[in-house]
């Protein structure tokens, strides 16, 4: 007689246990749906969860930055364990025409800079604005350019030393885009020299005319 035993498999509750996560949380994102009370205070709330996962690591100030670039600071408001967005944030918001309705993705990069997304109230990425910072591609001085003639910081010195005569010895060789410039300026001048001429021509006909009856 052959005698048989059963045995069941032993299941332990370790093989159902998540695997234990860093000490570094991976929830780096969150999103915000602009209520018509973010608005009225001017202030954005970030998640409490987000909150109790990094607020302790963020930085007083931090960065908010678009797809495209546009950056902007913003000073954090701790509120017992609340952190808003406040100081910078209307600005922010009203550069973006952000509006009840807008969906907003945040994503954290480091302690003190947040990539944000937006999303209108077509549920479709805002057409983003670029930042209002002019470059130039030299050192020179901005120079205007308007209807009255052409005065920029260079051009304004280099008439007012050529009519004083002086700084020749120790004027330093000017740059090919300092003589461009003079040349429109000398340009301007000739111009507005041609007018007058040809208003005192007329001037003067109209006054033989009149003696001429």
């Amino acid at each position: 007689m052959v005698t048989t035993r059963k045995t069941k498999a032993r299941v332990t509750s370790a093989s159902h246990r998540r695997p234990p996560q860093d000490s570094e949380s991976p929830v780096m994102k969150f999103f915000k749906l602009i209520l018509p009370s973010t608005m009225k205070s001017n202030m954005m709330m970030i998640p409490p969860k987000f909150v109790n996962l990094h607020g302790s690591k963020l930085s007083d100030v931090v960065t908010l930055e678009t797809p495209v670039g546009f950056k902007r600071s913003i000073k954090l408001k701790r509120i017992g364990e609340e952190i808003w967005f406040q100081e910078g944030w209307s600005e922010f918001a009203e550069a973006h025409s952000i509006d009840e309705g807008y969906f907003l993705l945040f994503e954290c990069k480091g302690n003190s800079s947040f990539r944000v997304i937006i999303f209108n109230v077509s549920a479709t990425e805002i057409d983003y604005p670029l930042d209002e910072v002019h470059i130039s591609d030299s050192d020179d001085d901005i120079i205007e350019v308007t209807d009255k003639g052409f005065f920029g910081t260079q051009g304004k010195k280099g008439i007012v030393e050529s009519v004083n005569g002086g700084g020749s010895e120790n004027k330093p060789k000017k740059r090919s885009r300092d003589i461009y410039f003079d040349k429109i300026l000398h340009d301007v001048d000739v111009i507005n020299s041609i007018q007058v001429l040809e208003e005192e021509e007329g001037d003067n006909r109209v006054f033989r005319d009149k003696q001429s009856f």
